[in-house]
């Protein structure tokens, strides 16, 4: 399904320049995909004072917006290219010049909803600037959540604009940017949009839930997200908006990129190896056992973990779980940053048990692709999960993941519980450490039957989930917009 739509990307992160998480993965592979397909595709970010520093750029335009009582404020258009792809960044030093994306020692920025809003409305003027009519502006989460609700009224008049379409993903759906009322002129909000059906929720402004209301589609990263989102208990408050908007929303399964994470090829591991050769999976388990200052034991089961240190990851009742489990002859690696009272409990976990047991508060790509293919089994006991990434490199590198029966781990994970013979991994149901301990107590039981673990890891390798068939389905949803009308 080739097509030949101009497309313009606007997020506020992109892997290989920025990121912080999940969406910067997506933006990062579905450009160059869709570019593969025929389009003519842009990125357009904020300037980070870390993207100025990654990637190279010359400024191409400048432009100014009108942003309520703030009044004018100029920006310049840098750009540079990233994967064969065109990459625009919005310069505002003000507002991005900063040491962190959104947040400064754990605390997000008092400003961040003006940022983006501004950074939404640049975006917009970029395109006039730099004579690009999008057909399709495709944004990502609250922080382009002001781009369809802009186009839609502020715009509504713009001949530029007049066949440009909206898509909105939603990569987690927690993240809503609530603000206090009183930023309304400020956002150019006009009051009688700020009512339950669109802007308003609990007496504040909820971007995302504008966002929704507002773009011509809504996508998030799985069908299985996409069904917990229509619900009261998974929605996160958005499943009324959510519903009004049902036969324009669905859900996306993300791809992964093998060209960073195949055990055939990884360059970070100390051996390659593939599903037909299995022997330097062996020596990578040996060399995280030796890099971590583990006894080196080859028959002993290790579980690893490379998160971030969040509520949603369900570390609530994963670390009960491992005080339990770590009693066994097991091996723990467990490496993450993030929220400090859980690094403490990890910390304490590790302490307890330093012939079995790592904690690594950092993120260290090495470490982590180490951990991906030295270990036998990845914990991803989430409490949510909208799509998860690691699941899938963990069954690449034939580690099987243990997750929880949620979003995107349903979609991409075939439990041993329910479906033995093509199995690829193993799933729980209840989000408590009793049923997490069960599986995890089932996994060793089964380390143990050598014929049973190679046939669970020869499934697990054989998967596949590729950025194009990703790329082909959100070809799907913008040709649906584009006929949907405005």
């Amino acid at each position: 399904m080739g097509s030949d739509l101009k497309i313009l990307f606007a997020v506020s992160e992109l892997a290989g320049i920025v990121k912080t998480g999940g969406l910067a993965d997506v933006a990062g592979a579905l450009g160059p995909w869709m570019r593969k397909l025929g389009n003519d595709v842009r990125v357009i970010m904020p300037a980070y004072r870390q993207a100025l520093e990654a990637l190279t750029t010359d400024v191409v335009g400048v432009g100014e917006v009108y942003l309520g009582s703030f009044g004018k404020m100029g920006f310049a258009i840098r750009q540079g290219s990233f994967d064969g792809v065109p990459v625009y960044l919005i310069e505002h030093n003000h507002y991005f010049d900063r040491s962190g994306l959104y947040t400064h020692e754990g605390e997000g920025f008092g400003d961040n909803t003006e940022r983006f809003a501004f950074f939404c409305k640049a975006a917009l003027q970029a395109c006039q600037t730099l004579r690009f009519k999008p057909a399709i502006i495709h944004g990502h989460d609250w922080q382009t959540a002001l781009l369809p609700y802009y186009l839609k009224t502020h715009e509504s008049g713009n001949a530029f604009f007049a066949d440009t379409r909206t898509v909105l993903t939603i990569h987690n759906g927690a993240y809503q940017q609530h603000s206090d009322r009183a930023l309304l002129d400020v956002l150019g909000i006009d009051h009688h949009w700020y009512t339950p059906e669109f802007f308003e929720d609990h007496g504040r402004i909820n971007l995302l839930k504008g966002g929704i209301a507002f773009a011509d589609k809504i996508t998030t990263v799985s069908p299985g997200y996409a069904e917990e989102l229509q619900t009261d208990l998974g929605s996160h408050g958005l499943a009324q908006i959510i519903g009004r908007r049902q036969q324009d929303f669905s859900g996306i399964l993300n791809g992964c990129d093998y060209q960073e994470w195949n055990p055939e090829t990884d360059a970070l591991l100390p051996a390659n190896y593939s599903l037909h050769d299995l022997s330097g999976k062996a020596a990578c388990k040996q060399a995280l056992q030796e890099q971590l200052r583990l006894p080196v034991i080859a028959d002993r089961p290790l579980y690893g973990l490379v998160s971030r240190l969040a509520e949603q990851k369900g570390f609530a009742y994963l670390i009960p779980a491992l005080w339990q489990f770590l009693q066994d002859d097991v091996q723990v690696v467990l490496q993450g940053s993030g929220d400090r009272a859980t690094a403490a409990e990890l910390s304490r976990l590790a302490s307890a048990f330093p012939d079995k047991c790592r904690f690594i508060e950092a993120y260290d790509n090495t470490l982590a692709h180490l951990i991906e293919a030295g270990s036998d089994f990845f914990l991803m006991p989430s409490l949510f999960e909208p799509c998860g990434l690691n699941q899938m490199y963990s069954m690449k590198y034939g580690t099987l993941p243990i997750v929880r029966a949620v979003g995107g781990l349903v979609d991409s994970v075939k439990g041993y519980q329910s479906q033995a013979e093509v199995a690829t991994g193993f799933m729980f149901e209840a989000a408590d450490s009793g049923a997490l301990l069960h599986c995890l107590n089932q996994t060793r039981a089964i380390y143990q039957d050598g014929q049973l673990m190679a046939r669970l890891m020869g499934n697990a390798m054989s998967e596949s989930f590729t950025w194009e068939q990703s790329a082909m389905d959100y070809l799907e949803v913008y040709r649906a917009a584009l006929n949907s009308g405005s």
